[in-house]
């Protein structure tokens, strides 16, 4: 059975953007909805309103719960919103180019080599742990 456009922004609008409730009240599978939706902008933009809207009340609670001095909202706020003043949990670093990893196996497991970078393949001699 083909969907309309219009029948699943209907149903999209009725579930206040939920998909799989969307999907069953117009008898398809999820998945129908997620194709039209990767197919269709007027769908997705019905996807993305309502959860939009979603997130703004959810924030709006966050603020109550902040104000209010709750810990664990005060926590959630630093470690998202305040993320980029530097309130994380761990460290984020990115890099660009190539990384190059080299691999080797010793016949002695009790020797290593070491090298430093930018040394050519001979400058370092294997040394006895």
């Amino acid at each position: 059975m083909s969907y309309s456009t219009k029948s699943i922004i209907e149903a999209l609008t009725r579930t206040h953007g939920m998909i799989y409730l969307a999907a069953k009240e117009l008898g398809c599978a999820p998945k129908t909805i997620y194709r039209r939706a990767e197919k269709e902008e007027k769908i997705r933009d019905a996807i993305e309103e309502y959860r939009g809207q979603i997130i703004d009340k959810a924030e709006l609670k966050l603020e109550t719960a902040v104000m209010n001095g709750e810990p664990w909202a005060i926590t959630l706020a630093l470690k998202t919103i305040g993320k980029n003043r530097g309130y994380v949990e761990k460290q984020e670093l990115s890099h660009e180019g190539e990384v190059k990893i080299q691999v080797e196996y010793a016949d002695d497991p009790y020797q290593i080599r070491q090298t430093t970078p930018g040394a050519t393949e001979g400058d370092s001699e294997p040394e006895a742990v």
